[in-house]
């Protein structure tokens, strides 16, 4: 990212059209695997599109004639070593009407959270209680 593009043109220009694709192709497997109806599927979203992100990396075009699994991928294996899956997926435990609600509490907090006035409330605390000499962990992400 050059100096002078801001950050949502860099998103629009270098991220958005990778990911998006890649998620489309993931939505389109998530379909032809029958994921989408059924409750309990081995099918993982996420993996999947770890993997294709990681193979398609434009950066790094040979990856391409050495397709990896998701398992084979370095960065995952090293990061399944010190945080390992549970034996079932959450998606397996909770109902849909569960899981629909914890998505639903996660995009409505993140959505308070981006606003501009929560955001200076947040960076206002965190600097007091630095002050106070007391550490706590809130991040601030600036929109």
């Amino acid at each position: 990212m050059n100096s002078s593009e801001s950050v949502p043109d860099y998103l629009d220009k270098n991220i958005f059209p990778t990911l998006l694709n890649a998620m489309k192709e993931m939505l389109f497997e998530a379909d032809r695997r029958n994921a989408l109806e059924t409750h309990k599927c081995s099918f993982n979203g996420l993996d999947y599109l770890a993997e294709i992100l990681w193979n398609r990396n434009s950066r790094h075009p040979s990856r391409l004639c050495t397709w990896r699994d998701v398992f084979n991928i370095p960065q995952f294996r090293l990061w399944l070593k010190s945080h390992p899956r549970p034996i079932y997926p959450k998606s397996w435990l909770w109902t849909k009407e569960e899981a629909a609600s914890r998505i639903q509490r996660h995009v409505r907090g993140w959505l308070v959270r981006k606003r501009t006035d929560v955001q200076e409330m947040r960076q206002f605390w965190k600097v007091y209680w630095y002050n106070q000499g007391i550490k706590i962990r809130i991040t601030v992400s600036l929109v």
